[in-house]
């Protein structure tokens, strides 16, 4: 799939070369790689899944990517970039599309992502709904994170490996309960997670 604009263009990754460019891309900017998501990781996605790799050109050079992945009964859409001098431009908006409809494409319900707090509005503002989501490195905890929730439904809580950790539906974005959090478990990581149901 390509979509051009007056100024950029939106492709899928169509070569295992192309998810190297975009990897050499969005690398530096994300220091990646995090975690299991390394380029052999997205090369193994690109197999399954191509459609959910998707990058943005402008005046010839890579300028923004999703690389989003299937992660069970959900696409995980992550990491997202845009380059510092292509932002504002709607190049997120157009690689989110693409990813939506290649997510749909394949049957896929549900997107979820984890945002900087920069980018939290641009995710509000295209219907994803924010969740709060902490994890404790400490066992046996989650009814302590529990105890400083009055108002939120749990929609998700796990305990395995030594790890703590509860998923909150939030109708908006509370930085008051994810610093509560912080303050209480010092060693807790918090991050509003968005989901959107397409």
């Amino acid at each position: 799939m390509v979509e051009v604009r007056s100024r950029f263009t939106v492709k899928t990754v169509q070569t295992p070369e192309q998810l190297e460019q975009v990897w050499a891309f969005v690398a530096p900017i994300l220091s990646l790689p995090t975690g299991k998501h390394t380029l052999q990781y997205y090369m193994e996605q690109f197999a399954r899944a191509p459609q959910l790799l998707v990058f943005a050109e402008r005046e010839g050079r890579i300028c923004g990517c999703i690389l989003a992945s299937v992660e069970g009964d959900h696409i995980l859409v992550g990491p997202v970039t845009v380059a510092a001098d292509s932002r504002r431009m709607g190049i997120g908006s157009a690689m989110l599309k693409t990813v939506e409809a290649g997510a749909r494409e394949m049957g896929q319900h549900t997107l979820i992502l984890g945002a900087r707090e920069e980018a939290e509005p641009f995710y509000l503002s295209f219907g994803f709904q924010p969740n709060l989501f902490v994890h404790l490195p400490e066992p046996d905890s989650v009814e302590r994170l529990k105890a400083l929730n009055e108002q939120y439904e749990v929609i998700w809580e796990s305990e395995q490996e030594g790890w703590s950790r509860l998923m909150l539906r939030t109708p908006q974005v509370d930085r008051g309960l994810q610093r509560r959090h912080e303050r209480e478990f010092p060693a807790c990581h918090t991050q509003c997670v968005f989901i959107k149901n397409i």
